[in-house]
């Protein structure tokens, strides 16, 4: 517990650290480029993310739940990884004119020709990168991506400023990535990869084919309604959509994404050892819960000043989608790291099953939610999460200690903890509405009411969260208060 406790902390500090970098970055570019010019990097980011979904082939997980890395399997790897991320390198640098014409933006030929470097340069990083998160060093994680967060929001802002536009974007990620490589061959050189090898290529490929499979039909109807609404309506339209749900994303990608960064090596263990993955599960889904949960009420009640502040008024139109998907995060945020448990207790393949019948049902009603509204589309995930909620956790109890009862008392202490942390904000939106000239105010004052609320409502319901408070407080102040090594030897 003590090295999941410390790999939690670097997890969480490297997360927040990226939140102090990339809150103000996305503040400033927000200002300094239009809905239309953000929604194009969108559609570009989301057929390079669709494609990503390829190119690591599952080799960064299959690392991370491999029962012993036998002689030659991470060369095995690594091999991979090349070969098809140089591969697909290729591909889209030759479909990028085709793609570009598909939606009439000669500008994203050159978007995605540049994206396509990052191809030829993450092999470099990610296998290192999947070795010390096997290895649970987070501490090494952490440096190495504060140095890539850094790089990439100096040059996103330094070149939107000097008007590239969303071509800035695009080369401020292959910086980034160049800065990833050289820092994982460097601060990570224990865990270099030395040679080349296939000689378990039938291993990887098998687990592979499942992980790869799940992750495409995921990526697809995650980038669906930036595919239907660019070819639909326009690039505006995908900007604000985009922007609508970035909140909940940045929240995903840097509170939900640091907790599963730990999690399912720690599963992947226990599964190993003999442990009790059930009973870390069920932890898991209270500190999440505590977290997620007020959160995303917060977000979905003060969205208003929340965006007007963040992105200014030409982003007004993005408020009720950036309301919808707070929502859906609630039931959506239980669903985080339920997929790695699986995997990780070796049923790689339900996770497959489950993901290709819900992603292609959501891919079929955000076709039909496009043609109707922004709003629909975005309404579209509250039913989708809540069908992949009931799917994955259906195994989950099959083929581990969790049971339904024993997961609703585990959520029952943070849903007090919510209950209590949002009636302050609920009452200051009811009597001191944020208005065009009121902003600040209402915000500040929910802000403070929601963190006394959540602490009060941690303590109330007895949350195993507030042990963890309890041990921080401690540690905080025997660190300021610890006496200097001249007054104890006086």
């Amino acid at each position: 517990m003590l090295s999941v406790r410390r790999s939690l902390a670097f997890s969480f500090a490297q997360r927040y650290t990226n939140l102090l970098l990339s809150v103000p970055t996305i503040m400033i570019v927000s200002r300094l480029l239009t809905p239309a010019q953000v929604g194009v990097f969108s559609l570009g980011m989301a057929f390079v993310g669709l494609i990503h979904s390829l190119r690591d082939f599952g080799v960064s997980d299959y690392i991370v739940q491999a029962y012993e890395l036998k002689d030659g399997l991470a060369q095995t790897a690594f091999a991979i990884n090349v070969i098809i991320s140089w591969s697909l390198g290729i591909v889209v640098y030759l479909s990028s004119s085709y793609i570009a014409e598909f939606y009439r933006e000669p500008g994203l030929a050159l978007l995605l020709q540049i994206f396509c470097i990052n191809f030829f340069l993450m092999p470099f990083g990610t296998t290192v990168y999947s070795m010390m998160k096997r290895s649970m060093q987070f501490h090494l994680i952490y440096r190495i991506n504060v140095l890539q967060q850094f790089t990439q929001s100096a040059f996103t802002v330094g070149l939107a400023y000097l008007g590239f536009g969303y071509l800035g974007l695009g080369l401020a990620s292959v910086a980034s990535m160049i800065v990833l490589v050289l820092a994982s061959i460097t601060i990570g050189h224990a865990y270099r990869i030395r040679g080349l090898s296939l000689s378990h290529w039938r291993d990887v490929a098998n687990f592979g084919v499942q992980r790869t499979t799940t992750d495409i039909v995921k990526r697809v109807a995650a980038s669906t309604p930036d595919f239907v609404i660019g070819r639909v309506l326009d690039f505006a339209a995908v900007g604000l959509f985009s922007r609508g749900k970035g909140l909940v994303n940045m929240f995903d990608q840097n509170i939900m994404a640091a907790i599963k960064t730990v999690t399912f090596p720690s599963y992947a263990k226990d599964f190993r050892e003999a442990g009790d993955p059930g009973k870390r599960y069920l932890t898991s889904k209270e500190f999440t819960s505590a977290i997620s949960w007020p959160f995303m009420g917060f977000a979905a009640l003060l969205a208003f000043p929340i965006m007007r502040i963040m992105f200014g008024d030409q982003w007004d139109a993005a408020i009720p989608i950036l309301q919808v998907f707070a929502l859906a995060s609630i039931i959506g945020s239980l669903n985080s790291d339920a997929p790695e448990f699986l995997v990780a207790a070796g049923r790689v393949s339900v996770v497959t099953k489950i993901m290709i019948s819900v992603q292609l049902l959501r891919i079929g009603l955000t076709v039909a939610a496009a043609y109707y509204s922004l709003l629909a589309v975005a309404a579209v995930n509250i039913l989708t999460v809540t069908i992949v909620f009931f799917g994955f956790h259906w195994p989950i109890i099959k083929y581990s200690s969790v049971t339904w009862s024993g997961l609703g008392r585990s959520l029952a202490r943070s849903a007090i903890t919510t209950i209590v942390a949002l009636i302050g904000p609920l009452s200051i939106v009811a009597l001191v509405p944020p208005s065009d000239d009121s902003l600040w105010l209402p915000l500040l004052l929910s802000l403070v009411l929601a963190a006394v609320g959540w602490i009060v409502g941690i303590v109330f319901s007895g949350h195993p969260m507030r042990g963890e408070l309890v041990n921080a407080w401690t540690v905080a102040k025997n660190r300021v208060f610890r006496p200097s090594s001249s007054s104890e030897s006086g």
